[in-house]
């Protein structure tokens, strides 16, 4: 990549933790509005007697990475059309009803600093209004020309959810391996962040093996969000990360760090350990915070978090130089400072 477009896409990135993303994302950002307008005007789409549901869940908004992704993918491609806009109000939809579905797991009560569906509707309703979010953005895949888009948005859609499946079959198992916890999370997460770039790029018509780059970025910047994620759970500020913390470990969620941690431990001190992990008391937290944060675990947990960012960045290099491409490259900076700023230094 140039010097030029790099150094555009990437200075802000430099600033530390506390730039906003949206300082990132300037050269998307009426695509990002034209998303969030467009959401909103897909509430219209359900029956009116649970629009009051959908319109909660819909503009309790995240960071929108996944429509993100298809935006800038496009532009790295080509160009940003309408298309492209509807894929991101798809990959968001289905995001969003992964979090529904997900905070009825957890048993959260905060998802972006407000209370969740479940906690002000029960977990009846908002099981329900996860599938009906599902349905919706599965009707949207089917209305683009060719049937490539619904295909692929609805394999993707059925490796999240296989993947959450499995993750919750594992709770509470500590024989859960390193290598079968980053297979999960390629699943459940990495999925969806993949086929947002992959489907950004196809909808330009790009050659396969441009397609195919895209799709390899995405995987391994959505593994690697996904470990920065959980590490959320355990070393974050609740009322800076906008969520419940500490759900991962009430619910059994072994994550990278207490799988590092586990891993040179045999018979009774693994049970002992892990007695530790899944316990709720505040002085056995405290010494487990101490353990992750020390013994290596915390460096390891980012190198672990590097690799795959800079395998991101290798598929990265290969495309074409353009400020979308270099944009793409600066979010994943923005990641490796998040990542710094969040895990211990050990």
């Amino acid at each position: 990549m140039t010097g030029g477009i790099r150094g555009e896409a990437t200075a802000v990135a430099k600033k530390g933790p506390e730039l906003k993303l949206a300082d990132l994302l300037r050269p998307i950002a009426r695509e990002l509005e034209r998303v969030e307008r467009e959401l909103v005007e897909q509430i219209g789409g359900f029956d009116s007697r649970v629009h009051g549901y959908v319109d909660y869940v819909v503009r309790n908004s995240g960071k929108r990475l996944r429509p993100t992704l298809a935006l800038l993918s496009g532009g790295a491609t080509g160009r940003i059309y309408d298309g492209h806009v509807t894929l991101g109000v798809i990959v968001e939809l289905i995001h969003i009803a992964t979090l529904v579905h997900d905070d009825v797991l957890d048993e959260a009560e905060l998802r972006h600093g407000s209370p969740t569906a479940n906690t002000r509707w029960g977990n009846e309703i908002s099981v329900l209004l996860g599938d009906c979010l599902f349905a919706h953005a599965l009707r949207l895949a089917a209305s683009y020309p060719t049937t490539e888009v619904c295909r692929r948005i609805s394999e993707a859609t059925n490796t999240v959810c296989a993947g959450e499946i499995l993750q919750t079959e594992r709770r509470f198992d500590l024989n859960l391996t390193v290598d079968q916890y980053l297979d999960i999370i390629n699943m459940k997460t990495a999925a969806l962040f993949a086929v947002s770039c992959e489907l950004g790029a196809s909808l330009n018509g790009s050659p396969p093996t441009v397609v195919e780059q895209l799709r390899e970025f995405g995987t391994n910047l959505g593994i690697a969000y996904q470990i920065y994620d959980d590490c959320v759970d355990i070393w974050g500020q609740e009322c800076q990360a906008g969520k419940s913390l500490g759900t991962d470990m009430k619910k059994g969620k072994l994550t990278l760090p207490y799988l590092l941690l586990l891993r040179g431990c045999h018979g009774e001190q693994r049970r002992q350990l892990g007695q530790a992990i899944f316990s709720q008391h505040p002085d056995q937290r405290a010494q487990l915070l101490e353990s992750v944060s020390r013994n290596g675990v915390a460096a390891e947990t980012r190198q672990v978090v590097d690799t795959y960012l800079g395998r991101a960045d290798e598929a990265l290099r290969a495309l074409s130089p353009n400020l979308f491409t270099a944009t793409l490259g600066a979010l994943l900076r923005y990641l490796t400072i998040q990542t710094r700023h969040l895990i211990p230094a050990s």
